[in-house]
């Protein structure tokens, strides 16, 4: 009897036992499950913040590139703002500087004014039919021109009052008086023609001296009486231009002279012989390197409420600038045709 007794209790062991063991392994199942299913859930996660810091890190470089173009952006605003500063100072600079020439035209025209004024009166104190005239000779050199000289350079003033009004060319009475200096020097070495403003009235010669030739002197003769080209009532840029383009101090044999033919001058008398006496200043002996003469026609002259100031300020000035450089003033008669 007891040895059946003792099998069935080693029966009953061993089922729990394996009851033990399958719960185990059960528990165990149910572990590795849920682990795996946590792995699964860990790595969602994962790629879901890095999905989101990488969203983050986008929006950063975004808001940093916003940021250094609003920095821009803001320099390039300050340094608008500081060009127009600039600017507007610089304008309002113009404005005082403006301002102050006007306030002293206003005061020159004043003057000017009373000027026109004075010179009005001292006109209406003297006859109405103005005869002021030393007229050019029909033979022979005019008196008191410089016979030695032997390059001669003409400066007209080609301004409307010294052209007839019916055809707008050259008045004839002016063309006949360059013909009279012209044949009061048989012989020169060379010659050339300028209008006021300092051009060159024949083509193709600017700064050059014309062989002295008959053919020479008709050709000039006729360009000039049929040059189109208005000057300004102004002989002094001729002058100069004459002067400094034509004058050759390395040629000991030259003796030039400027003959100036005009009715007007606008300017002031004072800086035109003042720069004068520095172009063509005088030569050890005294003499000045070019002789200036001039022929004043009385155009402007006849009419005294409508320019006489400024025939008279020619007038005043050429006498002055021939006078100091070697140099003769002739005033045509009114309504000379000689």
């Amino acid at each position: 009897m007891r040895p059946r007794n003792k099998r069935a209790s080693s029966d009953f062991g061993l089922s729990f036992l394996d009851c033990i063991c399958c719960g185990f392994g059960a528990i165990v199942l149910l572990f590795v499950i849920t682990m795996g299913a946590a792995n699964k859930i860990r790595e969602t996660l994962r790629d879901r913040l890095q999905e989101v810091a990488q969203q983050r890190l986008s929006k950063v470089e975004e808001l940093d590139a916003q940021q250094t173009e609003v920095s821009r952006r803001a320099v390039e605003a300050k340094r608008k703002v500081n060009v127009a500063q600039t600017r507007a100072e610089r304008l309002r600079s113009m404005m005082d500087t403006l301002s102050l020439q006007i306030s002293q035209l206003q005061a020159g025209q004043e003057a000017m004014m009373i000027e026109i004024e004075d010179e009005m009166e001292e006109i209406a104190s003297m006859q109405t039919e103005l005869d002021f005239e030393i007229p050019l000779p029909d033979i022979n050199l005019p008196v008191g021109l410089p016979i030695e000289s032997n390059y001669i350079a003409f400066v007209f003033d080609t301004s409307g009052s010294m052209r007839d009004t019916a055809t707008d060319q050259i008045h004839a009475a002016a063309i006949e008086k360059i013909k009279n200096v012209l044949d009061s020097y048989p012989e020169i070495r060379g010659v050339q023609f300028l209008d006021a403003d300092g051009r060159f009235m024949l083509r193709g010669t600017p700064g050059i001296w014309l062989d002295d030739r008959p053919e020479t002197r008709r050709g000039a003769l006729m360009a000039l009486a049929n040059y189109p080209t208005f000057s300004n009532s102004n002989p002094v840029p001729g002058i100069f231009r004459a002067i400094r383009s034509l004058y050759q101090p390395d040629n000991s044999e030259m003796r030039m002279a400027v003959f100036v033919f005009g009715d007007e001058f606008t300017g002031q008398a004072e800086p035109v012989i003042s720069r004068l006496e520095t172009i063509n200043p005088r030569k050890e002996d005294g003499s000045r390197h070019v002789s200036i003469n001039a022929v004043g026609f009385p155009t402007v002259l006849r009419y005294p409420l409508m320019g006489a100031h400024t025939g008279m300020k020619f007038a005043n000035l050429m006498r002055e600038v021939a006078y100091k450089h070697d140099g003769a003033f002739i005033a045509v008669r009114t309504g000379s045709r000689r």
